[in-house]
C-alpha cells in the first residue's frame, strides 16, 4: 500500500505542477496581460535591485516536523542437520514495524522564473535530518527465546529541487496572506546508525527523491504546514556470514534491514518575513 500510495503521489504531484504551471502560461495569452506581466517583473525587479529584499534572510525558513516510516527486518540461518542425513535444515523471521520521529529542516530559495505577479518558480534547497531509536522486536531464532534490539539511525539531507510558488513567498508581501507551493527534486544524505549492542553500525551516503506539498499563510510572519515524501527504500543494515550453500561453511546467517519510504508532516516559519513590503508591487 505504501508504495501505490507514493507512486499515486508522486504521479499526483507531479500532474498538479505541470497543470498549474499550463494554467499559468494559458491564463497569460493576449498582449496586454503580457506586457502587464513584463511591467510588474521588471518593477518587482527595479525594487530588488534598489536594495528591498535582496538578502537570503528574506527567504530563510526554519520548521520542526515529525517523520513516519515502516521498517521490516529479515533475519535467516542455515546449517546442515545431522539427524536428518546431513540435510540443510534453518529458521527464518520477518518483523515490521511503524515508526515516528523528531525531524528539523532549514531552508531557502532562489526565484528561476516569474509566470505572473504572484507566481514564480524557484530553485529550493537546505538541509533536512532526523533521529530515530527504533525498538526493532525479538531478533531470536531459537524457540522459546526472545532477542530484543534497539537500532538508532541519524539522517541528514540536503534537498535540491524545483517548487512552484504563489502568493506570499512568490511576491514577498505581506498583504498577500496565503502561499501554495509544491515542489519535487532529488536529496543528497549521509545515514549512520548502530544496533544498541554495538555489533553493527553503519555510515552511508545516497540520493533519495522527494515530493512535498506546503500552505502558508502571514501572520506577524510566515508560516507554513508543509508535508514531505522522502521515497524509496533505503538499507540499513545487511550483514551475512558463512557460505548460503554451505559448500564452504557450516553455518549461514544473514540480518537485513530496510527503512521503506518515509513521510513527513511540520511546521515552518519565515523568521525575518517582518522584514517583507507592505505594498503590492
Amino acid at each position: 500500500m505504501n508504495k501505490i500510495f507514493t507512486s499515486l503521489l508522486q504521479a499526483g504531484t507531479a500532474g498538479v505542477l505541470t497543470v498549474m504551471c499550463a494554467a499559468q502560461v494559458s491564463a497569460q495569452i493576449s498582449g496586454a496581460q503580457m506586457r502587464h506581466i513584463a511591467r510588474s517583473t521588471n518593477e518587482y525587479l527595479n525594487k530588488r535591485q534598489n536594495g528591498e529584499n535582496v538578502s537570503l534572510f528574506h527567504r530563510f525558513e526554519i520548521g520542526y516536523g515529525l517523520t513516519y516510516g515502516r521498517a521490516s527486518v529479515n533475519i535467516q540461518d542455515r546449517f546442515r542437520d545431522g539427524s536428518n542425513g546431513n540435510a540443510i535444515a534453518g529458521n527464518s523471521r520477518v518483523t515490521t514495524f511503524n515508526y515516528r520521529a523528531s525531524s528539523g529542516f532549514v531552508g531557502t530559495y532562489f526565484p528561476l522564473s516569474y509566470l505572473s505577479n504572484k507566481s514564480i518558480l524557484a530553485i529550493n534547497t537546505g538541509v533536512f535530518g532526523t533521529a530515530s531509536v527504533w525498538d526493532i522486536g525479538n531478533t531470536s531464532l531459537e524457540e522459546n527465546t526472545v532477542t530484543s534490539y534497539e537500532a538508532k539511525d541519524v539522517f541528514i539531507g540536503v534537498p535540491l529541487g524545483v517548487d512552484y510558488i504563489y502568493g506570499g513567498e512568490a511576491t514577498m508581501n505581506k498583504s498577500d496572506k496565503v502561499t501554495l507551493r509544491a515542489g519535487a527534486g532529488l536529496m543528497p544524505f549521509l545515514a549512520g546508525g548502530e544496533l544498541a549492542d554495538g555489533s553493527q553500525d553503519y555510515v552511508k551516503l545516497g540520493i533519495k527523491p522527494y515530493i512535498k506539498a506546503e500552505l502558508g499563510f502571514f501572520a506577524a510572519v510566515e508560516w507554513k504546514l508543509k508535508g514531505m515524501i522522502v521515497a524509496g527504500s533505503r538499507t540499513i543494515y545487511d550483514y551475512k556470514t558463512g557460505d548460503y550453500n554451505l559448500n564452504d561453511s557450516e553455518y549461514y546467517y544473514s540480518f537485513n534491514m530496510k527503512i521503506k519510504p518515509t513521510y513527513t508532516i511540520g511546521i515552518t516559519v519565515f523568521p525575518f518575513s517582518f522584514g517583507w513590503d507592505n505594498d503590492k508591487w
